[in-house]
């Protein structure tokens, strides 16, 4: 069937009318344009090329009447990390928007306490989103089972400990060890370690690798050496001092901010990095990328974190099979040289 010329003025064109110009049920169109459902790959490109040509633009909010979908997902993030201060943070973010408005999806941020469930409640309640994203991941996390009970898609960022969420992270074991092995192989071997808290994941497997890298070499962890639960900046500048006092060769920080911070207060005590004492971080960023001197330390890619994790949610959503754990690779900086 001949397709209908567009009148003068004509501005706009649903389904109904994409469906009568090409000779196909609007069912056939709708699954072409979604992507879901079996349509044969000659339709698909046809109906698609009809879009492109009528400057078709989806109505989200009719679509989702006829789905029963919201077309929204939830980015669900700590309250103490609700500012996006963090520049992984922030790209990550980013990674997801984007995916997600590729998608035709709008992402809704949720802020969240540690043991906080009533936000992600009132979203399940009130059916506002389709999928959720767990942009931190803690040990007897309370939104898992309050979300594998709703049957709602998820995926959590980081390593939970129930082996069938499905999850993406970097390998933060692998990262951490391989950085302190190479600290170690230097001749540094009270390597002083500062973190947060212990709650969260990614500061579990952080542990985990210095850990690993230690008994890799045969190296006895001097316990007093190790600085956790270090939730501000009066604690962190602390664990700094003290640990110059207890002896450290080397100071490996769990992030970027910590690192920054420590070496303002190894400069605060007249020490010199890397003359007097090393200093490492298990994240880079721009800001230690372009720091004098230059800090060794591990390269995690936050855009590709935030744009698999959001591929994972919406395969999840599109009922497609989905990796259960898919753990991304990282870079450690070859800074040592520089500090010889």
């Amino acid at each position: 069937m001949p397709r209908r010329k567009q009148t003068e003025g004509e501005k706009k064109i649903d389904i109904s009318q994409m469906a009568e110009d090409l000779g196909v049920s609007k069912t056939t169109v709708s699954r072409a344009l979604s992507g879901n459902g079996r349509v044969s790959e000659a339709t698909r490109a046809r109906v698609v090329q009809y879009a492109k040509e009528k400057n078709y633009v989806p109505n989200m909010l009719a679509r989702g009447l006829v789905t029963q979908q919201s077309y929204n997902i939830s980015l669900v993030f700590s309250r103490q990390f609700g500012n996006l201060a963090a520049p992984f943070l922030r790209k990550t973010v980013s990674a997801v928007y984007d995916i997600a408005a590729r998608n035709d999806y709008d992402v809704l941020m949720t802020m969240v306490g540690e043991q906080e469930t009533s936000p992600m409640q009132r979203l399940l309640v009130n059916r506002k989103i389709d999928g959720v994203i767990l942009a931190r991941t803690l040990e007897r996390d309370p939104l898992i089972p309050m979300l594998q009970k709703s049957g709602i898609p998820f995926v959590a960022i980081g390593r939970p400990a129930d082996q069938d969420v499905i999850s993406v992270d970097h390998d933060q074991v692998g990262g951490c060890r391989e950085l302190v092995s190479l600290l170690l192989m230097k001749g540094l071997h009270r390597i002083a370690l500062l973190g947060g808290s212990m709650l969260y994941t990614v500061n579990q497997s952080r542990l985990e690798g210095y850990k690993q890298a230690h008994d890799r070499a045969c190296c006895k962890i001097d316990e007093s050496l190790l600085f956790l639960e270090l939730e501000s900046d009066d604690l962190r500048t602390s664990a700094v001092e003290l640990a110059v006092q207890r002896g450290a060769d080397c100071i490996l920080c769990m992030d970027d901010q910590v690192a920054l911070l420590a070496l303002s207060t190894l400069r605060q005590l007249n020490l010199r990095v890397p003359q007097d004492i090393r200093l490492a971080s298990l994240y880079d960023d721009e800001a230690l990328q372009g720091c004098t001197p230059q800090i060794t330390a591990v390269s995690f890619d936050a855009e590709q974190l935030g744009r698999r994790t959001a591929q994972q949610l919406l395969s999840l959503i599109r009922h497609q099979p989905v990796e259960t754990r898919t753990l991304l690779g990282y870079q450690v900086g070859l800074r040592l040289s520089t500090q010889t």
